[in-house]
């Protein structure tokens, strides 16, 4: 076990910090035994409202050493340009009053009771841009992220470290920005140390780093110039007015056997809710059994018209 000064004094050490600069060497991408991070997929956000997107994680495979490693990793922290190429705000986050909405970044259930998440860039406070402006600031368009255990801490003593688990770790809700048309699309990128450059990362950006449950950066193989972790991009592409019938997933006006397969699959976390944000009734980020049914019956007596 670690204590809890420890831990923190480990992250303030480097490996969680959002800070501006380049990376530091090129790296190669991970080849074999890698973690993985990954943000949406190909998914469909109608341009007259917003949809969702699920951030994943994995560990990577078992090396036999319990707390150490990329498979028992710990804290992660990263940035996803929204595009973050400097093109505008196609897609922004909700606020309200300079921070960010109660429902724009949803905590999934697996780590909402063990882990902290924090949104590094919010707020503007003193700076000149962050993703909730007010004023004259400016909108950033890519969020800093931040996510470490445990979130409460005992009175005194040695704390454990939680492990992160495998599947989805939250859920950003997301609307069309202005001047946005049906057909545009955005990628969604994470920024990491193979990209080498390119696309160039935002300023006061990060690349992805993770640390394990002995605080030891597990980011990369530096004697290899290695990552150890693969980072998964999406794409986001805006479409015409949402159809207003749930489990109606690519909004031609009806529910086919396909698309309910998918909201079982996303259900049970084999799917991304970004493949079918229609599932999503509540716009929470998942798909419950009460979405499922009625999905179902919009299958079985066409969708509300």
């Amino acid at each position: 076990m670690l204590k809890r000064s420890a831990w923190a004094a480990a992250m303030a050490a480097g490996f969680l910090l959002v800070h501006p600069g380049g990376p530091a060497s090129a790296l190669q991408d991970c080849a074999s035994d890698c973690a993985d991070l990954s943000v949406g997929s190909n998914a469909n956000i109608p341009a007259n409202s917003g949809g969702s997107v699920t951030v994943s994680f994995r560990q990577g495979p078992d090396d036999g050493q319990a707390g150490e490693g990329n498979d028992d990793i710990a804290a992660i922290a990263f940035s996803i340009g929204i595009p973050g190429d400097g093109s505008g705000n196609p897609l922004v986050l909700k606020c309200d009053g300079g921070q960010l909405a109660s429902n724009a970044v949803s905590v999934g259930g697996a780590i909402s009771s063990e882990f902290q998440v924090v949104v590094e860039n919010e707020s503007c406070n003193s700076r000149e841009r962050c993703l909730c402006p007010t004023g004259q600031q400016q909108r950033d368009d890519f969020i800093n992220l931040v996510i470490y255990g445990p979130k409460d801490l005992p009175e005194g003593g040695p704390v454990e470290i939680p492990r992160l688990p495998d599947g989805n770790l939250l859920t950003l809700n997301m609307q069309a920005g202005d001047g946005v048309q049906p057909g545009d699309t955005v990628d969604l990128h994470l920024f990491c140390e193979q990209d080498n450059g390119s696309p160039a990362r935002p300023e006061f950006t990060a690349d992805v780093s993770i640390g394990d449950q002995a605080a030891i950066d597990q980011t990369a193989d530096r004697d290899a110039d290695r990552s150890r972790i693969t980072c998964g991009s999406g794409k986001i592409t805006f479409v015409d007015a949402v159809s207003g019938c749930d489990g109606d997933c690519n909004m031609d006006g009806m529910v086919a056997i396909n698309e309910l397969i998918q909201g079982v699959n996303i259900s049970l976390g084999n799917l991304d809710v970004s493949v079918c944000t229609a599932m999503d009734g509540n716009g929470d980020g998942s798909v419950a059994i009460n979405e499922l049914i009625k999905a179902v019956n919009n299958a079985l007596n066409g969708c509300p018209t």
